[in-house]
Parts: structure tokens; sequence; C-alpha cells
């Protein structure tokens, strides 16, 4: 195994509108998601379905990220889904470390590499609202004890009892020394944080996170 992975989510209500997945390739490569569907609730939760079981329809075979994600706007447009959509993030590993992903309006990962912290936003809009929408690959070369947080816009939107948002700035700063860390101390500890800044905030939206750490070969 080239790598350790751990995710966990905190619905908002009783049902939640995220989830992840993953996914083993036919080439070997590790195919890992994270969507956050518009809304809450069980609505929400009834789309997350659709647009679950879309992406695994075509993710072994639709011919990378970009492929996929678009095929996912795809399927959603021909539900008409009342105006809802979703934010994606989909990611290929592979045994060399080469992660290529795209980015469907989704908060944007944070890759805690050799160099630094790396944000991940190439791919393009969000789902099930854009006909012509187009969407691109981004590729990074991950090297051993490189970290990756994907989490849902429920992280970054937290908020204080001062109603202060927790924010982007905040989540790097917090896991930016995480590098080698291993994910499900990193996904504990993220939570952590999240539930010092609310203090027993209400929680308003649902809060997801996966955690990826590359071992190399």
């Amino acid at each position: 195994m080239t790598f350790d992975l751990a995710a966990a989510s905190a619905a908002c209500r009783t049902v939640g509108g995220d989830f992840f997945d993953y996914i083993e390739l036919a080439d070997g490569s590790f195919g890992f998601v994270l969507c956050d569907v518009e809304g809450k609730g069980l609505a929400a939760a009834l789309l997350t379905t659709v647009v679950q079981s879309i992406f695994a329809a075509h993710a072994s075979r639709a011919g990378g990220p970009a492929k996929t994600v678009a095929r996912v706007n795809e399927g959603l447009l021909r539900r008409a889904i009342g105006g809802r959509f979703a934010t994606m993030f989909y990611g290929v590993l592979s045994a060399d470390g080469r992660l290529s992903y795209c980015n469907a309006g989704h908060e944007p990962p944070v890759l805690i590499g050799h160099d630094g912290v790396q944000l991940l936003q190439a791919g393009g809009l969000v789902l099930g609202l854009f006909e012509h929408a187009d969407y691109e690959a981004g590729a990074v070369q991950l090297t051993q004890d490189d970290v990756l947080v994907v989490c849902s816009d429920g992280c970054t939107e937290a908020h204080s009892p001062e109603d202060e948002e927790f924010g982007r700035e905040r989540l790097v700063a917090s896991i930016s020394a995480c590098r080698g860390v291993e994910p499900q101390a990193v996904l504990e500890w993220l939570f952590e944080c999240l539930n010092l800044f609310t203090a027993g905030s209400p929680q308003f939206d649902d809060v997801t996170a996966l955690v990826l750490r590359y071992r190399g070969r």
C-alpha cells in the first residue's frame, strides 16, 4: 500500500448532504471523491444518493477525473432536480505518487508537501447548473509523507459564538504542520480545532473531511 487514508462526516441534521467514496481503478490507481450537495436534510440526502450513483457508474470508465466529473454534471442536468447543485473534488492517485484531480467548485483541498502548502483548485464550475460547463484536470507529484486534506465548506464556514467564520486561512494554519502525520490523527485534530472554535455554537452545515498521506513506493 502506497498511502494511508481516513475520513469522517458529521451531519448537521439526522441525514446529511455530504459524501465521500473511493474506488480501485483497473490500472491499479486509487480514486477518491468528496462531494457536498447544496442544502441540508432529507432533500440534500436524496440528491446525494443520485450524485453518488452517477459517480459510481462513470468513475471506472470515464477516462480520468475531468471526464468523470463532466459525466456527473451531465447526469445531474438530465435529472433537473429543482435547481439544486453540488460541489465535488475527485482525485486519482497512482503508485508513483502522481495525483490527477478535478475540482468542481469545491473548497480547495490543502496539500501539505515538502515545499510547503498548496491549494488544489484546477477543475471547473459546480455540478448540476451549467449545461456547457468545461472541466479540466490538475496534476501534482506527491513525495513521501505528503498529506492531502479534503473537506466540505462546512469546515471553513463553521462559526464561533462571536459569529466569526473558521475560514480557509485558519484551516491551513491548523494543519500546516501535519506533513507525515497519520491521517486519523490529522482528522481528529481538525475536528478538535473546529469544536474548540465553535465552542458549542449550533452546527449549520454538514462537516466532512478526508485525509490522505502518501507513503511512497
